[in-house]
């Protein structure tokens, strides 16, 4: 389970790494630690205390790596996200059974993540 944010900072740390995290992407995540985690995203979760002792808030995501490992990550010890969708690896998590690419419609792939 994601950690309440405890401070202000928690706060805006939060709403930066929602904003940068590409839902429904193949993303990656480097930790404050320096671990870095590639991998589909597979969900998140944000929630609120609503209100009780003041605002707290608490994110987390699903990520699942080539391997097919699934990590649970908290927004807190994410440092930074991105995406690093491109044809040569949507092709290759497609191969492996991680995503599934709609050519019915040119472009629809690309439609789904947003752009």
């Amino acid at each position: 389970m994601a950690r309440w944010t405890e401070n202000s900072a928690d706060q805006n740390h939060m709403v930066t790494i929602s904003q940068h995290i590409p839902v429904g992407g193949i993303v990656r995540i480097v930790l404050n630690d320096g671990s870095v985690i590639e991998g589909a995203f597979r969900q998140m979760n944000i929630e609120n205390n609503a209100g009780q002792g003041g605002w707290k808030y608490r994110g987390e995501c699903e990520i699942e790596t080539k391997d097919h490992s699934r990590f649970v990550l908290d927004y807190l010890d994410i440092k930074s996200a991105s995406s690093i969708w491109n044809d040569p690896v949507s092709a290759e998590y497609q191969r492996l059974g991680l995503i599934t690419l709609d050519h019915r419609n040119p472009g629809a792939d690309r439609l789904e993540r947003g752009k």
